[in-house]
């Protein structure tokens, strides 16, 4: 639940923050808005004792009975007022019982009155509940309670049956289910995914037995394809991660261990589900925040869901449904449910939750329990958030990361930050709580499974099987159910996008699509300007550390990136290969690149010791690089060039908060010649810079102003044209038609402008910082000028000027 402090080193009283409440053990601290509810919160249930609580403890007794005020005791209706003291404080007998018979009489009860000290009221027989009138008997669902029957519940009148689905036998309490044990086969066991191994044993927690001993630093999710008798799983080092799969004929051993290679990498991957009906594997990436799907093969992935996603936890998936489960607790903890390829999202939970750690899910009642980390509880809802009910709470599921369901119980691993990398296996049952069974303590563990063939129930045929032509529901690259296993929706690898079939992928004509960068961790990623669209136009750039400046070279599909306190420039197509560095010597702080597409030359702003603007080949960059500028700025920053008309541009941030006019844009010909101030009054932080080809304009933001303005390049028209409350950090921005797209340094947030309508629209938003912006629009990078052909009879450098003319 709580904080709990350590102990005082002296004897100065606890201060807890203003909205939280000092438990009696005057050292844990609670939130006032969970005093009185029913749950005690402090250790020592100070919080449900209090004066101002209407009544001590919140307690939910059956049906016909009452609970003993102050007690967890509930007794049945008949034990009122019948001469024996059943309540250990003889709230059920006193002088009511007689006064209050007449009153009885007078209710007229159908079935029979019961006296307390508040009052008379009426009650049924067992099975049946009071109807509106107060009087009147009707039969009383008890399929409608959590807990009645294991399985299947048909109510009947005055009473119920239980039934179990197929795989499963009913026990002779007429309630629980039991899976049945078939002749060869093994018998359910919990499959424990650890640090340092993989470990297998029987369900009471006997026969403990390593399957694999792990020397990289341990397991990041797990999981098992029982018809394959297989088990797969993702360990990560430094740089990358690797998903491997290897067989289990036994419960001793794996063996034909192999790496699926996937094309993402998964070096950021904590959690790892798989479907078992497409063989699909779902991953939680928790660096970039998503979580992504690659097909069986790895050689198709695609992301899931990466939007209002800030640190993504557990995952689970029902392929049957063909949905998703995941938590997520950033700035607002929540529990959610999606179709497997990404649509109809759903939030089924986000109150009363603060860090959710662990979610599994009963396939056949169709119920998702999760574990909450910080409230130190487990509760469950339905599919569709409803019938929310808590099973269990208090410091016996404190610091749980695991969670299975089977048969009528939960397994779960739990970890006590105090006891180091000792990890207990907990059983709870669900439907009955008692105090957790530990069953078996290991060492360090986090994901938990129950390796049995009902855990992955099978169906006839599903939507992505594989047709006559090798292609999984008739998709060119990957098929993802969704909200049914007889749905399903097919996806494209990065850089195609899906055709008006639904089925086949193809490259786009034009790559359209916008790219930015962010840090912490450093990573370049695309995104669609149609918000609606799934397709995936590039690999993300990942390993860097701030990618603050961006461009891009249509012809060759490269994206170009500064990265900033690498001290390098780099570049990698878009179809994420050719990953290199083209300048890394006497870069002291990049803030802008800019690709001149007719001359394939680079140029850049270095804002270190020396402030200059530099020039080179996108080809040996190193070998013919030239200064084209030094001296005369302040914090060269944005830098974009023109090559159709031979002109460069730049911004000069100014730190003089004082002078608050004295930031400015420059520009100069493409050799660094005839260099002159293009705009500086009312500017202090010009950040990013977008030429639009079209009309002639240039588009830029002032960090210190918080607004975009735009000026024609013959140095008329300039005005602001947006100011609204969304800028308060605006750092890169592009353009696209009547769209401006601008990151938000700060709050980690991409808007879009529309110019004719001056509506805004939020993209994006994620943990920032966020760098530059760019759209990769392959049809704005044409037209000629004298470097076009046989770059311009240069040796070294064509660097083209106004008139035609070349400087080389």
């Amino acid at each position: 639940t709580p904080s709990l402090s350590p102990p005082p080193l002296s004897l100065e009283p606890i201060l807890c923050d203003v909205g939280e409440f000092l438990c009696g053990d005057q050292l844990t601290c609670v939130s006032e808005s969970w005093l009185c509810d029913g749950e005690p919160d402090c250790p020592d249930g100070s919080d449900e004792v209090l004066d101002k609580c209407k009544v001590e403890v919140i307690v939910r007794c059956p049906l016909n009975h009452i609970q003993c005020i102050g007690t967890r005791k509930c007794i049945h209706f008949n034990k009122l007022c019948n001469g024996a003291k059943d309540c250990e404080d003889g709230f059920d007998e006193g002088v009511h019982c007689r006064e209050l018979l007449s009153a009885c009489h007078e209710l007229h009860c159908r079935y029979g009155c019961i006296m307390t000290r508040n009052g008379t009221f009426c009650f049924c027989a067992d099975g049946f509940e009071v109807g509106d009138d107060g009087r009147s008997c009707r039969d009383h669902d008890e399929c409608a309670m959590y807990g009645t029957c294991s399985q299947t519940c048909m109510n009947t009148y005055g009473s119920y049956r239980c039934s179990c689905t197929d795989g499963y036998s009913l026990q002779p309490n007429r309630r629980s289910c039991i899976a049945k044990h078939e002749t060869g086969e093994n018998p359910a066991a919990l499959l424990i995914g650890g640090s340092d191994n993989i470990i297998i044993t029987a369900l009471n927690g006997s026969r403990l037995q390593t399957l694999k001993q792990l020397d990289s630093n341990g397991t990041h999710g797990l999981d098992f394809n029982h018809k394959e008798e297989s088990v797969c799983w993702v360990t990560s080092s430094e740089s990358s991660g690797q998903l491997r799969c290897a067989r289990m004929r036994k419960a001793s051993g794996f063996t034909k261990e192999q790496e699926v290679k996937t094309v993402q990498n998964l070096h950021d991957v904590d959690q790892l589900a798989f479907d078992w009906l497409t063989g699909n594997f779902y991953f939680v990436d928790q660096a970039s925040d998503r979580i992504f799907v690659c097909n069986q093969h790895g050689d198709t992935c695609v992301t899931v869901i990466d939007l209002d996603l800030l640190n993504p936890k557990a995952i689970a998936l029902d392929p049957l449904m063909g949905m998703l489960f995941f938590t997520d607790y950033g700035y607002q903890a929540k529990l959610e449910r999606c179709n497997m390829d990404g649509t109809n999202r759903t939030r089924l939970v986000d109150y009363k939750v603060e860090r959710p750690t662990a979610v599994a899910l009963d396939l056949v009642k169709k119920l998702v329990y999760w574990a909450d980390a910080y409230l130190d509880y487990i509760e469950m809802v339905d599919y569709n958030g409803k019938n929310r009910h808590t099973i269990i709470q208090g410091y016996q599921v404190a610091h749980l990361h695991g969670l299975a369901v089977f048969e009528d119980y939960l397994y779960a691993t739990r970890s006590e930050p105090s006891s180091g990398a000792v990890v207990d296996i907990l059983r709870i049952n669900r439907f009955n709580v008692t105090d957790p069974e530990t069953l078996t303590s290991i060492g360090n563990a986090k994901t938990i499974r129950v390796y049995h063939k009902l855990s992955q129930p099978k169906v006839k045929g599903h939507a992505c099987e594989i047709d006559p032509y090798g292609k999984p529901g008739g998709c060119s690259h990957i098929c993802l159910l969704s909200g049914s296993y007889k749905s399903r929706s097919c996806r494209c690898h990065t850089g195609f996008s899906l055709g008006s079939d639904g089925l086949s992928c193809k490259k786009p004509r034009n790559d359209l699509f916008l790219f930015y960068g962010k840090g912490r961790p450093g990573i370049i990623r695309g995104l669609d300007i149609n918000v609606k669209s799934s397709n995936e136009y590039m690999v993300p750039i990942e390993d860097l550390v701030n990618p603050r400046a961006l461009d891009y070279h249509a012809e060759t599909g490269n994206i170009y990136f500064a990265d900033t306190t690498s001290f390098l420039i780099g570049r990698q197509k878009v179809d994420g290969s050719s990953r290199e560095t083209i300048l890394k010597d006497d870069l002291d702080n990049v803030e802008g690149i800019s690709v001149d597409w007719i001359g394939n030359n680079l140029y850049w702003t270095n804002d270190g010791y020396r402030k200059t603007i530099s020039v080179a080949r996108l080809e040996r960059a190193s070998e013919t690089r030239k200064t084209l500028l030094e001296g005369d700025m302040s914090h060269p920053r944005a830098i974009v060039v023109d090559p159709l008309n031979s002109w460069m541009y730049w911004t000069d941030w100014e730190e003089d908060e004082v002078n608050d006019s004295i930031g400015r844009i420059e520009k100069a010909w493409m050799d660094g010649s005839n260099r002159k101030i293009f705009v500086t009054s009312n500017m202090l932080w010009p950040n990013g810079l977008t030429l639009e080809h079209g009309t002639s304009t240039m588009y830029w933001c002032d960090a210190y102003y918080d607004h975009i303005e735009r000026i024609y390049l013959n140095g008329t028209g300039r005005m602001v044209v947006y100011s609204g409350r969304e800028l308060s950090h605006p750092f890169g921005i592009a353009q696209y038609q009547n769209s401006i797209f601008w990151t938000e340094y700060m709050n980690g947030s991409i808007f879009q402008l529309d110019l004719v309508s001056g509506e805004v629209s939020l993209l994006r938003s994620e943990r920032p910082p966020l760098f530059g912006l760019r759209v990769y629009d392959a049809q704005s990078q044409l037209g000629d000028n004298a470097c076009r052909v046989n770059y311009g009879g240069c040796g070294t450098l064509c660097l083209a000027i106004p008139g035609g003319r070349v400087h080389s």
